[in-house]
């Protein structure tokens, strides 16, 4: 299984990186796994230029991660967002990866688009409170359809300004299980 996953808080090391790594270690087997973090890969935001509409397949941006980010789109498996709300929203380094995702949007063929599996992982610093990952939820639901994803989980850590990721046991246990979900769909594959 080709995995791609997204680290998209500005800071390493803290909650969202600490549990994107608690799921991708549920993962069991032999994988190939790419991890993009987004302090550590450069990319431009979108210039909203529509060069990718008449050059197919193109970003005028030619110099930057998304190239490689945008082979691993089109080939992976399974891709995993792991991000930190920003005042109810994505923060802005992940948001340039998704907006740069507009050359695959505009294709007229998106064959070269594997179907994949999609995991959301989304973490609040603020207590629990109604709708607060419901803008990632919405930035993403084209976002699905133009990589071809399957969403097949979305776990939300509230509250992590004061419990941190490694301690909230049900969100943990919502990973695990997210985990053995993977891992049943990986063995089918492999058959």
């Amino acid at each position: 299984m080709e995995i791609v996953a997204i680290m998209g808080s500005h800071r390493n090391g803290h909650n969202t990186e600490k549990a994107l790594d608690f799921f991708l270690s549920q993962i069991k087997g032999k994988h190939e796994v790419n991890i993009f973090n987004v302090n550590k890969v450069r990319v431009e935001p979108c210039k909203a230029c529509d060069y990718c509409i008449p050059h197919q397949g193109e970003c005028v941006i030619k110099d930057d991660a998304m190239t490689e980010i945008y082979k691993k789109f089109e080939t992976c498996d399974l891709l995993i967002i792991a991000s930190p709300v920003y005042f109810s929203a994505l923060p802005s380094k992940i948001k340039a990866i998704i907006d740069r995702t507009q050359m695959l949007y505009n294709l007229k063929d998106k064959s070269i688009i594997k179907p994949k599996k999609l995991v959301v992982i989304a973490l609040g610093g603020a207590p629990h409170y109604p709708r607060q990952f419901q803008a990632i939820d919405n930035t993403l639901e084209w976002y699905k359809k133009t990589l071809s994803c399957d969403e097949i989980g979305f776990v939300g850590f509230s509250h992590t300004d004061d419990v941190g990721t490694m301690k909230n046991k049900k969100s943990l246990e919502a990973l695990e299980a997210l985990g053995d979900k993977v891992n049943t769909i990986a063995n089918k594959m492999e058959k």
